[in-house]
């Protein structure tokens, strides 16, 4: 026997229509739910893409002695170019120091009133990975050159400075964002399910007659199923398209104010990263539609 999709379709849209109300609170629940998930997921992307914008900023700087031996230096900085973690190795001069913390401070007159140059020379070290600027700095503190070379000889830990502490506490900041987000989740797919099992419920019951009867000509199982089914999934791609579209929405108005406002942080979500979050969504609301229309079913539905 073929499968009549026309008439599934008109069923199911029926089964909508003639339980509006239901619905309508079943839509806009899974509505609400995928938006929440849609928020925290590319809270989440974002998240990481500062995390790694910041990760890959962070050096290792080795501040000089004024009157290093210019020999020691070099070899010093041969000897880090040489290491596998090292990505480069650059040296910047007293003189250079000062332009750029003229630069970074935006006030340089405050900086020319400074009697002459209070800033050291330095070693800036870029890493591979960035993860393992805490290995290179115990490294380099038990090399014997940077001993020789360092500004503070009688505390050397206060001649190295590097960012890590920074990546660590953003580290844990995304790990506390991704637990609260599969809290969320969980709880609103709970929601999202109760209602829709609570509307196709309904809609059983208001057509129990009609299940009889077929019964009784000898409809299938699945042939009664179906347009319960399918209705599940009209709301959830409903709730799922609207959820998108608001995402979309937010990208276009928030996400650029935003970016403009914490022009230091890396603010940004590419169209392959929200076409992901979009298919994710659809996927989740179609899985969430079809358990929720299988567990009314199950339940109210004896066939």
């Amino acid at each position: 026997m073929s499968i009549n999709v026309g008439y599934f379709a008109r069923e199911s849209w029926q089964n909508f229509q003639r339980n509006w109300v239901m619905s309508l609170g079943a839509v806009i629940t899974i509505y609400l739910s995928l938006l929440l998930v849609g928020v925290f997921l590319i809270t989440g992307v974002v998240v990481n893409g500062i995390v790694k914008g910041v990760e890959n900023k962070v050096t290792v700087q080795i501040f000089l002695k004024d009157g290093a031996a210019t020999e020691d230096v070099d070899a010093l900085q041969r000897q880090l170019d040489a290491d596998p973690q090292v990505d480069t190795v650059d040296y910047t001069s007293k003189a250079e120091a000062l332009e750029k913390f003229k630069k970074n401070m935006g006030t340089p007159e405050i900086v020319d009133q400074l009697e002459g140059n209070p800033l050291p020379a330095s070693l800036d070290l870029a890493l591979k990975d960035p993860r393992q600027v805490r290995v290179m700095a115990a490294k380099i503190m038990k090399n014997e050159l940077f001993l020789k070379v360092a500004d503070r000889p009688d505390d050397p830990a206060r001649s190295l400075r590097y960012g890590q502490e920074i990546v660590d506490r953003l580290f844990a900041f995304t790990r506390v964002i991704r637990l609260i987000e599969i809290v969320f989740i969980i709880m609103l797919a709970v929601v999202s399910l109760i209602f829709i099992s609570n509307t196709i419920r309904l809609a059983i019951f208001a057509r129990r007659k009609e299940i009889g009867i077929m019964r009784l000509v000898g409809a299938s199982n699945w042939f009664i199923r179906t347009p319960f089914l399918l209705e599940g999934v009209i709301q959830a791609l409903i709730g799922a398209g609207l959820a998108i579209l608001s995402l979309a929405a937010m990208r276009a108005v928030i996400m650029p104010r935003l970016a403009e406002t914490l022009k230091f942080l890396s603010l940004s979500l590419s169209g392959g990263a929200m076409a992901q979050i979009s298919i994710a969504l659809v996927v989740s609301g179609i899985f969430i539609g079809l358990l929720g229309s299988l567990f009314a079913m199950r339940r109210f539905l004896k066939v």
